[in-house]
C-alpha cells in the first residue's frame, strides 16, 4: 500500500522529531517502505531583504542544512534513509517533494502551539493535509504506535 514514506522534520525541533522515528520504522517495515527525511530552508524572500545578508548566505544555509539532516536521519533511525533539503515555504516544500517523488504518506509529528500563533499563522500540517496528493498521517505525543 505505502511504499514511500516522507518525514519532514524541522531541524528547530530535532529531538521532539526523533521521538517518532522508531515509529516511523515500524510503519514502513509494515509495508516494506523506503523513508525519506526532509526538511526546508526558508527563502529570504525579496531582494531588498536579500541585500543585507552576503550573497552566498542561501548556498551556505542549504550545505549546513543538509548536513545537519544527514546527522539527524543517521542518528535517529536505525536503518538507512534517504534525505533532502529544499527552501522555501515549508509546507509548499513538503507537498512538491511528495508530488516530485511519488510519495504514498507522509508522517508528521504535531505539537500544539498557542492558539493565537494557530489563528494568526495557520498550521504547517493543517496546510499540509488539505494540499497533500497522498495520504498525510500525523503523530502527537504520546499518541504513537505501540508494539
Amino acid at each position: 500500500m505505502f511504499k514511500k514514506i516522507l518525514f519532514p522534520v524541522d531541524l528547530a525541533h530535532a529531538e521532539f522529531a526523533a521521538g517518532f522515528a522508531a515509529d516511523i520504522e515500524r510503519i514502513a517495515d509494515t509495508f516494506s517502505a523506503e523513508i525519506e527525511v526532509m526538511s526546508a530552508v526558508p527563502g529570504i524572500g525579496s531582494a531588498m531583504v536579500a541585500s543585507y545578508f552576503p550573497p552566498d548566505i542561501e548556498q551556505k544555509a542549504m550545505r549546513d542544512m543538509n548536513e545537519r539532516l544527514q546527522t539527524f536521519a543517521a542518528q535517529a533511525f536505525s536503518r538507512p534513509v534517504s534525505h533532502s533539503v529544499s527552501q522555501g515555504t515549508h509546507w509548499k516544500r513538503i507537498v512538491d517533494t511528495a508530488n516530485a517523488k511519488d510519495i504514498d504518506l507522509i508522517v508528521m509529528p504535531h505539537c500544539d502551539k498557542g492558539w493565537a500563533e494557530e489563528m494568526l499563522l495557520g498550521s504547517c500540517t493543517q496546510k499540509v493535509c488539505e494540499r497533500a496528493p497522498c495520504s498525510v498521517l500525523m503523530l502527537r505525543p504520546g499518541r504513537v504506535c505501540s508494539t
